[in-house]
C-alpha cells in the first residue's frame, strides 16, 4: 500500500485522479442503461448491438480527433464543449428509444453522440504521465488510472440497474450523461488540468500514428477489445436464458470489473520482473483461457459468475502494461491522440464484439458467442509476440521519443517544485 499512499499523498496528482474518476462511471453504466431501455420497449437483443455498437463507433471516431484537439488547443478547450454534447446527446437517445424510433434513427444518434464523449482519461493519462516520466510511482499512478476504470465498470452496471429499477430505465441512460460531463467539468477546474501545456511551437504536427509502437497496439488491443464487447451482450443473454431478468447481467458484469480490479491493485502496489512487453505477453496468453473456462460454465450461474471474475483478473495489468507502452512509443506532441487512438481500438473492437454477439445470441444462443472472442484475443497476442521488438522504445527509436521524454522530466520537476 505504499506506492498507493505515495501516488496520493503527491498533491497536484491527487485530485486530477479523484475527479476524472468520475468520468470513469459512464463507460460503466451507458451501455448497459440501453440496454435496458431497450429491451424494457421491446427491441430485441440484435437491434441493441447494432444501437450500442453505435455509440462505441462513435467514440472510435470521435477520440483521435477530439484528442488531437486536446493536443493542439489545450484538455479544458476540449474537455468542457464535449462534456455538454454528449450529455445533451445522452437525453435525445433516451427519448427516442422511449418513442420507438427505428433502430436506424438510433443508430445515427448513438454514434453523434459517442463521437463528443469527452476524453477525460486520454488527458488524465497524460498529465500523469509528465508529472512521473519514469519508476514505480508512474506504474502506481497508471494502475490508479486503470483501476478507476475497472471500479467504474463494477459501479457503472449495477447504477444503471439500480436506476432503472427505482426511477426508471430511461434514467440509467441520461445519468450516464451527467457523470461524464460531471466527472470532465470537475477535472478541467484542477490546477495541473489547467497548468497542461499546448503543442509547442515548432513541433512537427505529425499525427500519432506514425509510430510504429503505437500502430501496433492499437491493432492488437482492438482484437483483444472484441471479447468485452462479446461479454457485454452474451451476459445478460445468459442470465436471460437461465430465466432471470436481464438486470441480473449487472452483478456478473460487475464481477468482470471486481477480477479485474482486484489483479489492478496487486499490479500496481508492487514491482514485477520482466520488461512490458513480456508481461503483455503472458497476461494476454492467458485471458485466452480465461474465455475458454467462460464459455463451458454458462449453464450455471454461479459457476458462470466465478468464471467471469477469474478470466477479469488479467484484465486490468494488461491495460496497465499497455498505457506505459502507448506513452513510450508517442511521439512528442501527439500524446493525448496516442491514447485516444487505443480508446479507439478498444470501442471499435467493444462494437465489433457487441454487434456480432447480439445476431449469434439470436441465432444460436450464448454460447457461441465466446467462440470468437477468443479467437480475437488470441490473435490479438499473437501480433504482440511476433512484434515485440518494436514495443521496446530503446532497441527502436521512435520520432520524436527522446524530446517528448525530456519534456515529461521538465513538466514533473516543474509540478513538484510548484
Amino acid at each position: 500500500m505504499r506506492a498507493y499512499q505515495e501516488l496520493f499523498g503527491h498533491r497536484d496528482a491527487r485530485w486530477p485522479l479523484l475527479t476524472s474518476s468520475i468520468a470513469r462511471l459512464t463507460p460503466g453504466m451507458i451501455l448497459f442503461g440501453i440496454l435496458l431501455l431497450m429491451r424494457d420497449v421491446g427491441y430485441d437483443y440484435a437491434a441493441v448491438g447494432v444501437v450500442t455498437a453505435g455509440h462505441q463507433v462513435g467514440i472510435g471516431i470521435g477520440s483521435p480527433i477530439q484528442g488531437r484537439l486536446a493536443d493542439r488547443f489545450g484538455q479544458i478547450r476540449v474537455l468542457l464543449p464535449d462534456a455538454v454534447l454528449y450529455l445533451l446527446g445522452t437525453m435525445a437517445i433516451a427519448g427516442l428509444v422511449l418513442a420507438e424510433a427505428s433502430p436506424a434513427v438510433l443508430l445515427a444518434v448513438t454514434l453523434l453522440t459517442g463521437s463528443m464523449y469527452p476524453p477525460v482519461t486520454a488527458c488524465a493519462r497524460v498529465l500523469l504521465s509528465r508529472m512521473f516520466p519514469t519508476g514505480q510511482i508512474r506504474e502506481t499512478a497508471f494502475a490508479v488510472s486503470t483501476i478507476a476504470v475497472e471500479l467504474g465498470f463494477v459501479v457503472g452496471p449495477l447504477a444503471a440497474a439500480g436506476v432503472a429499477v427505482t426511477a426508471g430505465p430511461m434514467w440509467g441512460v441520461i445519468i450516464a450523461g451527467l457523470a461524464s460531463a460531471v466527472g470532465a467539468a470537475s477535472y478541467s477546474t484542477t490546477g495541473a488540468a489547467r497548468a497542461m501545456p499546448r503543442r509547442e511551437v515548432g513541433v512537427r504536427r505529425v499525427g500519432a500514428l506514425r509510430s510504429r509502437g503505437v500502430r501496433i497496439l492499437v491493432l492488437s488491443i482492438g482484437l483483444i477489445a472484441v471479447a468485452i464487447g462479446v461479454v457485454e451482450i452474451v451476459v445478460p443473454a445468459v442470465a436471460e436464458t437461465a430465466g432471470r431478468s436481464p438486470a441480473v447481467g449487472s452483478v456478473l458484469l460487475a464481477a468482470v470489473a471486481a477480477g479485474s480490479l482486484l489483479g489492478g491493485l496487486v499490479y500496481g502496489g508492487r514491482t514485477w520482473p520482466g520488461t512490458l512487453v513480456q508481461r503483455v505477453q503472458v497476461l494476454v496468453s492467458v485471458m485466452v483461457l480465461g474465455l475458454v473456462l467462460m464459455a463451458v460454465s454458462t449453464a450455471n450461474l454461479v459457476g458462470f459468475g466465478v468464471a467471469l471474475f477469474v478470466g477479469g483478473v488479467c484484465l486490468a495489468p494488461t491495460m496497465i502494461c499497455t498505457f506505459q507502452l502507448l506513452d513510450d512509443n508517442a511521439i512528442r506532441g501527439t500524446q493525448v491522440e496516442a491514447q485516444s487512438w487505443l480508446q479507439t481500438s478498444v470501442v471499435f473492437g467493444i462494437a465489433a464484439g457487441t454487434a456480432g454477439a447480439g445476431a449469434v445470441v439470436d441465432l444460436g444462443g450464448p454460447g457461441w458467442s465466446f467462440a470468437a472472442g477468443a479467437i480475437a484475443v488470441a490473435v490479438g497476442a499473437s501480433i504482440v509476440n511476433l512484434r515485440r521488438r518494436s514495443l521496446d522504445p530503446d532497441a527502436t527509436p521512435v520520432l520524436g521519443s527522446v524530446e517528448r521524454r525530456g519534456d515529461a522530466v521538465a513538466g514533473s520537476l516543474h509540478t513538484s517544485q510548484g
